[in-house]
């Protein structure tokens, strides 16, 4: 049932119920039982509100966001925050950090003019989903039994959707084996499940559809898919049909926003060999010098650190016309620049 009658339109509904307990394993969804949701005025789900019009959103755009330690660059503003960050994700309205051990708040909106607001998310939600069309992230709580999946308006810091739904049983044993990042995309969760399946949720009705794919990324109605014998595929988010066949012995697959294109490093003789190609087939565009370790900007730029040249960042439009730009802050000590949206581990 809906604690609003009216889903989100209530605007009445002002009490949303939050679970902030450690987080072992993201399993399986089978069906949401509560959906309680703040209200919301932030537009229609499919149209994108990346701040593009002025000079900071538009440096946002097209050089993207990275970590190098302690320090953020969202497009060409650059703050430190200590400790140093594992994960960004990106939104409309800039990058949510994420760090751990940090005395304060563990989430923080770094915007593109360098501005930075902490955020009430709660500390035990292990690791949150991005929407770049949207100032919005997602996260699931599993617990014994049920789980929770929280929506997070980033700009007014609140939250939008809480979720309950119904999760097989226990958690793995030893705990993070199981984990996977939830993907939101407009208006859906997509949880995968260890059954190499997803539950794709409508957070705004609560509304649950299971397909047959296990998703790794989700953009526009389009997401990468692997199987258990490691082969990649593209498939429509909304009916679970494949749209095409990677094949095998593949790094990284990574959509771009508008979910048009990909950004595929494959293996090849020892070595990555990185490439942008239209997710419905057609003309590789081979990106030398990239790595698994690349991303998108929320403008539709690949961007990542250099195979053989560690202290430089390469950004490239889909048509392989590429900039590099020297990282001041590589040396021994921080030797990784950390893309947005790419999840460290360990």
């Amino acid at each position: 049932f809906f604690q609003a009658e009216d889903g989100i339109r209530d605007t009445s509904v002002t009490g949303v119920q939050t679970c902030a307990l450690p987080i072992s394993a993201v399993v399986a969804v089978v069906g949401v039982g509560v959906a309680v949701v703040a209200g919301l005025d932030d537009g229609p789900a499919r149209s994108s509100q990346v701040a593009t019009q002025d000079p900071a959103g538009k440096a946002y755009a097209e050089l993207g966001a990275f970590s190098v330690g302690e320090h953020v660059s969202v497009g060409d503003s650059t703050v430190e925050l200590s400790p140093a960050p594992h994960h960004l994700a990106q939104t409309s309205a800039g990058v949510v950090t994420q760090q751990h051990g940090s005395d304060g708040a563990p989430f923080r909106l770094v915007r593109p003019d360098g501005e930075v607001s902490p955020l009430s998310i709660p500390a035990d939600a292990w690791s949150v989903s991005g929407d770049p069309h949207h100032p919005r992230v997602a996260w699931l709580v599993p617990l014994q039994n049920e789980g929770w999946v929280h929506v997070w308006d980033v700009v007014g810091d609140k939250e939008l959707a809480s979720l309950r739904v119904e999760l097989p049983g226990d958690t793995p044993e030893g705990g993070k084996s199981g984990l996977r990042e939830v993907q939101l995309d407009g208006d859906f969760v997509h949880v995968g499940t260890d059954a190499r399946t997803v539950h794709r949720v409508d957070w705004r009705t609560g509304e649950d559809q299971e397909l047959p794919f296990s998703p790794v990324d989700v953009h526009d109605g389009v997401a990468t898919s692997f199987d258990d014998d490691g082969r990649w595929t593209l498939v429509d988010a909304a009916t679970g049909e494949v749209v095409r066949d990677l094949g095998r012995r593949i790094e990284t697959v990574k959509l771009s926003p508008d979910g048009e294109h990909v950004l595929v490093v494959r293996f090849d003789d020892n070595r990555s060999r990185a490439s942008i190609e239209p997710t419905t087939g057609g003309t590789a565009v081979e990106l030398p010098g990239f790595t698994g370790l690349s991303s998108w900007t929320v403008g539709g730029r690949v961007v990542g650190q250099l195979d053989r040249e560690p202290a430089t960042l390469r950004r490239c439009d889909v048509d392989g016309a590429c900039t590099d730009a020297t990282v001041p802050w590589i040396d021994d000590a921080n030797p990784i620049v950390l893309p947005a949206d790419y999840l460290m581990v360990g």
